[in-house]
């Protein structure tokens, strides 16, 4: 059922040009919901319970609507209800089959171009917990935008030059003399390794700035000079973070479109600046500034009164480069939301500065990641590193895994499951908001979990093997094709089955699990729209959570042995094979958008 058919009927009964559907958080309040009632009665100073009622009777006079409604129904405040007749559900059922991977496909962003720029960990410093976040819900807003219909254009800004960097090179420099290594031997360790010696040097360096401040700083200032005494190290220990980077985005299936860095757009980013000087910026206090003051926001510094560019001098020259590879319709940042009134200012200046980039420019705010209340600080030192998280997460999960598996396939899945638990558990939340990271709550597999849904899609690859592995009496093989089933199903019956069986009355739970399987394509709009994967994560526990009671309700197979089927025995299995697999389809569906894989086997 096209939602927009119950949009097309209400606009013709109401005459209003837009009109609101939404679905209902309770199943008894029906698939669909509007309030055009109370808007109307609003306006004409009526009781909106009289103006639903008549919009009511207007509405089942519509022959082309009524065909796919069971029910509407009026309820107080003054909401009309709406119900999906069973025919309906099983013809979306039979389409969700047919389209397979493409189903919940959708083209309300056909045409846009948009980039996501997201992950941003700095060089020289240890990946941990809070760039993970921006790594996930990046990629999934990626795949969720992808799907509505939109081209889109992965990029990831990086900071490789600055007083970080001065810090972790003077502190690791510091680290290696002390502990009796060389570079040469440093080079053979692991990249986690080099990762973790960087980060501890980032660490040391903060530590120690105050004291050897003139040092540090001299040191900065060679490496925005590319000096030769110190290019070969800022290279070597670069390449070392990249590389572990690099070694992360693929684990956790992300790639990139193309990578960008401070040091290539310092001095054109000050080069921008200067130009506009008294135009857009101005001189204080030695300093060039923005004056945000003008337009509701703040100032800010853009080059400092030693002539060094800031990161805001720096975002001057990242957007037209990042404009000039791939012409968006808007680039969305994700970036923590302490970084809300920092990016209104720069978005403004870059306006400002070229008229095309108005509106074009969108921070999405994201929320912090705490590991069970402790803050993270990588200046401090207090981050939970996230080679150390994934091994963590893995030794609980190895003993929840089937004994069947050999020891390289369980490596493998729990793989798979350790990276969807991380994922999912970050996703589930609305992305402004603070994720607290509990380990336990994250492969919990009866709760709100990555693991769960996994669980529950390997139980269903369960079944489904089971319909097809069968071999009492050289049972018939064949595919359901007015369904448009791939996966084979093992019948002992020739009769063909037909796609749909109106005298079969469908329990309960089969039209929950209908009734979900509608709201899918509904679903990415919502995520794509509000740039939010929690819809996604949300409807996806619900849909498992609908398909585990049925599965624990009812019978799927050997329906020959259950008495109380009255001879129905075959319609009903193949039925219930059919909506195994459409929710299937849809959990993996699903489960893709968000970046997480789902396994055959747990």
């Amino acid at each position: 059922m096209d939602i927009n058919r119950i949009t097309q009927a209400l606009q013709k009964a109401t005459s209003l040009k837009e009109v609101h559907l939404e679905i209902p958080e309770r199943e008894e309040h029906g698939d669909y919901a509007t309030n055009v009632a109370m808007v109307i009665a609003k306006k004409k100073k009526k009781n909106p319970i009289q103006v639903g009622l008549k919009i009511k009777d207007k509405l089942l006079k519509d022959k082309k609507l009524i065909k796919y409604i069971s029910k509407i129904s009026v309820v107080p405040p003054g909401f009309i209800n709406f119900w999906l007749s069973q025919d309906c559900l099983v013809t979306i059922l039979h389409l969700t089959l047919k389209e397979r991977e493409d189903y919940g496909k959708l083209n309300i962003l056909k045409g846009k171009k948009l980039m996501v720029e997201f992950a941003h960990p700095n060089t020289h410093k240890e990946l941990h917990i809070g760039h993970i976040r921006t790594l996930v819900l990046g990629e999934s807003l990626s795949r969720i935008l992808k799907v509505a219909g939109a081209t889109v254009f992965r990029a990831n800004y990086q900071g490789d030059i600055g007083p970080h960097v001065a810090k972790a090179i003077w502190g690791t420099t510091r680290l290696i003399k002390k502990r009796r290594l060389s570079w040469e031997k440093v080079e053979k360790k692991t990249l986690s390794e080099k990762s973790r010696l960087l980060g501890e040097g980032y660490v040391l360096g903060n530590q120690k700035y105050k004291s050897n401040k003139k040092e540090i700083d001299d040191l900065n200032f060679k490496l925005y000079q590319n000096d030769k005494s110190v290019l070969s190290v800022y290279k070597r220990t670069r390449r070392w973070s990249l590389e572990y980077y690099d070694s992360m985005y693929k684990r956790f299936g992300t790639k990139f479109d193309k990578l960008y860095f401070e040091s290539t757009v310092s001095f054109p980013g000050k080069e921008i600046v200067l130009n506009k000087l008294n135009k857009v910026f101005k001189k204080s206090k030695g300093a060039v500034i923005f004056d945000g003051e003008k337009y509701g926001l703040h100032k800010r510094v853009f080059v400092t009164k030693e002539g060094h560019p800031t990161y805001e001098a720096k975002d001057m020259a990242l957007a037209p480069l990042q404009y000039k590879d791939f012409q968006f319709d808007r680039n969305v940042h994700v970036v923590a939301n302490e970084q809300m009134e920092y990016f209104k200012v720069v978005f403004k200046a870059l306006e400002l500065v070229d008229e095309k980039f108005k509106g074009k420019q969108y921070h999405l705010p994201m929320g912090m990641v705490n590991l069970v209340g402790k803050k993270m600080s990588s200046r401090a030192g207090v981050i939970v590193n996230v080679d150390d998280l994934l091994e963590t997460i893995q030794n609980h999960i190895v003993p929840l895994l089937s004994k069947e598996f050999h020891k390289k396939d369980k490596a493998k899945v729990a793989e798979i499951i350790t990276i969807g638990a991380i994922k999912y558990s970050m996703l589930k939340v609305n992305p402004i908001s603070d994720v607290v990271f509990d380990i336990e709550k994250s492969i919990d597999l009866q709760g709100n979990s990555g693991p769960y849904l996994q669980y529950t899609y390997a139980r269903i690859r369960s079944v489904l093997r089971k319909s097809s592995g069968e071999k009492k009496s050289k049972p018939a093989r064949r595919q359901v094709k007015k369904y448009g089933v791939k996966q084979k199903i093992v019948l002992k019956v020739r009769e063909p089955v037909q796609r749909s069986e109106p005298f079969i009355k469908r329990n309960k739970d089969e039209l929950a699990l209908m009734r979900s399987l509608t709201h899918y394509p509904e679903v990415i709009m919502q995520a794509a729209v509000n740039y939010a994967p929690n819809h996604i994560c949300n409807y996806l526990f619900d849909l498992a959570g609908k398909y585990n009671r049925f599965y624990n309700q009812h019978r799927i197979l050997n329906l020959e042995n259950d008495k109380n089927n009255s001879g129905m025995e075959r319609s009903i299995m193949v039925f219930r094979l059919i909506l195994t697999t459409a929710t299937g389809q849809v959990l993996e569906n699903g489960l893709n958008l968000l970046g997480i894989q789902a396994p055959e086997r747990m």
